[in-house]
């Protein structure tokens, strides 16, 4: 009797994750987490699909019921007990640190670029900077550190590093030789006390990327507000990109800082990942940016939009550029380990 209900029970919990998808509501993605889309018989030309099963297999794997809590309790088993990330795109770091997988390249000095491929990446910003310039517009370029770059103490010791440089100090010197107007945030942030990254996200905190908007504005020697003196609040209010790829399911939140702004959305983003923003505010001090960023522009630009009367936030690649008009500012941000991404996606 006994095996038998050992096996109805065996049984049971098999059909929960599958039976499970007719009753509860759908699985939903955890962060930049890209979900198996519904398998269709037929081509969007009519004929037989001949890889519908395949497509079936892919759809139910990522949509079974329960499956972003059994993939946060794996998670937690794993990191509890075995100090490692079972997340692909996750590394787990001490003291509750996560890092970003797509870091390490950078992180163990095994660059991408060769030498010729950097000179060439310091080329392209100066045909970029000699555009902006010819219609009569300041420019600057700027890296956005990775966090184990800045923060390197929290990195799990079997992740070693060659003796050769990164990307980073494998450009810079390049930069200097083209003469491109670059602001060295990797310099700057590292000089600071606080730490300025977030523990369970892959980007600056809020903190972060004011003193970012402060040292770049310096840098162009435009009138801005000084954030560093700025009043803000803290609260438990983030949810870590990192966190939520490890434990989509968990609901631990990060502390966070948040500062007092008076810019005005054109229209409201639907998320800070927009491919296009646009603010305004009429008592700024300056007139136009065109501000061509990544995800680290999430935090930075709305303290840039309080100092600019038209800001035009921008993740299209190739940048815009062609929309540069005299007078204008044009920042081009970029993280660290997107640095082959400017070759990669040139100006045609």
């Amino acid at each position: 009797m006994k095996y038998r209900i050992f096996t109805a029970a065996f049984v049971l919990l098999c059909l929960i994750p599958s039976v499970g998808m007719l009753c509860l509501p759908p699985t939903k993605a955890a962060a930049n987490e890209q979900l198996a889309p519904v398998p269709q018989l037929q081509t969007p030309d009519g004929s037989w699909n001949p890889a519908v099963l395949e497509e079936a297999t892919d759809y139910i794997a990522d949509h079974f019921a329960l499956r972003q809590e059994m993939v946060t309790l794996n998670a937690a088993l794993h990191t509890g007990l075995l100090a490692t990330s079972p997340a692909e795109k996750v590394i787990c770091g001490t003291d509750g640190w996560l890092y970003y997988t797509e870091t390490l390249a950078d992180y163990q000095h095994k660059p991408v670029l060769t030498e010729e491929q950097a000179r060439e990446t310091a080329a392209l910003l100066a045909e970029m900077q000699a555009y902006c310039e010819a219609r009569g517009a300041r420019f600057l370029f700027t890296i956005a550190p990775n966090k184990n770059s800045l923060y390197p103490e929290h990195m799990p010791g079997r992740y070693l590093q060659a003796e050769m440089p990164n990307h980073y100090a494998m450009l810079r010197p390049y930069l200097e030789e083209y003469g491109v107007h670059y602001a060295d945030l990797f310099t700057f942030l590292s000089a600071q006390d606080e730490t300025l990254y977030l523990k369970t996200d892959s980007h600056w905190s809020n903190r972060g990327a004011a003193l970012a908007h402060d040292f770049l504005m310096q840098q162009l020697e435009l009138p801005h507000t000084a954030f560093a003196q700025a009043p803000y609040t803290t609260a438990n209010t983030h949810r870590g990109d990192l966190y939520e790829m490890l434990y989509p399911a968990g609901k631990a939140l990060e502390a966070q800082q948040q500062y007092q702004t008076t810019f005005s959305y054109v229209r409201e983003p639907r998320t800070a990942e927009d491919i296009l923003i646009e603010t305004t505010k009429a008592d700024a001090p300056n007139g136009r940016l065109l501000l061509c960023r990544d995800s680290f522009g999430n935090a930075l630009h709305p303290f840039l939009a309080e100092d600019f009367r038209e800001t035009v936030i921008t993740r299209q690649m190739p940048y815009p550029l062609e929309q540069v008009q005299e007078g204008d500012t044009v920042i081009i941000e970029i993280v660290e380990r997107n640095l082959p991404n400017l070759l990669k996606y040139a100006q045609k």
